[in-house]
């Protein structure tokens, strides 16, 4: 069979799976089959499909079926222009956090000291310190799982370094401002945020994912409340928060930071649902 037939039928089959994203999908599962970028591939959409490369789409139009997600099945995906590393045991990017990374870009100065909590895949380190390689930074990860995922993502940006890191404990903060020397400019977070009782009701594709990475507590708060806390133990006087947000939460977040003493911004992504929220200490 033809490439082209094939990639005929693999929409076909994709697209009744799953009507909004399946010619996409069926485009990258077939790149993935060639071994080949979306340009090679259309080059050669009349050459015959090998029986390895239907083989490879078999088996992952089989595990699409179970729910796999397709960045799992493929092994990574792209985020900010950057091709990210992921596999079951690290939270998949979400393009919604590019808005996380596009305020940062904007605030981070040459010569800036940041630091990435509940960093998982890295990827946020990972956009940034790419575009500002004058600036340094730590990804700071807890999970055992993830953290392979977040030394390989950051392996190209020798600016950042990758620490294993709990968010939760006053201890660690206290560790890492000796390390680093100096207090840091910026603290970037998209933490677990998901309230507890709401995980299980999630879509199938999303319950492969790290229940660790979305565990935000009773309320889906906890993460917010503990960095908050201990950020004064890194950040400099003037410094800058930035955290992603579920749709609702802007308010509970923004208030937790205006108790503790910063002056807060919250700002929505595309889809105009509130996304991000920029606090300045002091």
């Amino acid at each position: 069979m033809l490439v082209r037939e094939y990639r005929t039928r693999l929409r076909d089959i994709l697209t009744e799976m799953n009507p909004e994203e399946g010619v996409a999908i069926a485009d990258l599962m077939l790149c993935a089959a060639l071994e080949t970028d979306m340009g090679t591939m259309l080059s050669v959409l009349d050459e015959e499909m090998s029986e390895e490369s239907e083989e490879f789409c078999g088996k992952a139009i089989k595990e699409l079926s179970y729910g796999k997600p397709i960045q799992y099945i493929l092994g990574s995906c792209c985020f900010f222009g950057q091709d990210i590393f992921v596999g079951e045991g690290v939270f998949i990017p979400r393009s919604d956090t590019e808005l996380l990374v596009e305020t940062a870009l904007k605030i981070l100065q040459p010569g800036d000291l940041f630091a990435d909590l509940c960093s998982g895949s890295g990827c946020i380190s990972r956009a940034i310190g790419a575009n500002l390689t004058d600036c340094k930074g730590y990804a700071l990860e807890l999970s055992r799982k993830a953290l392979p995922y977040t030394i390989r993502n950051l392996d190209p940006c020798p600016n950042v370094e990758v620490l294993r890191f709990d968010v939760l404990d006053p201890d660690e903060y206290a560790a890492l401002a000796i390390k680093a020397g100096r207090q840091f400019d910026l603290l970037v977070s998209n933490p677990p945020y998901i309230p507890t009782d709401v995980i299980d009701m999630l879509s199938t594709e999303v319950q492969y994912e790290p229940h660790t990475a979305l565990d935000g507590g009773e309320d889906g708060l906890r993460y917010y409340r503990a960095i908050v806390a201990y950020a004064p133990l890194l950040l400099k006087p003037d410094g800058i928060l930035l955290f992603e947000i579920g749709y609702d939460q802007a308010e509970d977040v923004s208030r937790i930071l205006e108790d503790a003493g910063y002056s807060v911004a919250v700002l929505k992504d595309y889809s105009k649902n509130d996304r991000v929220v920029l606090a300045k200490r002091g």
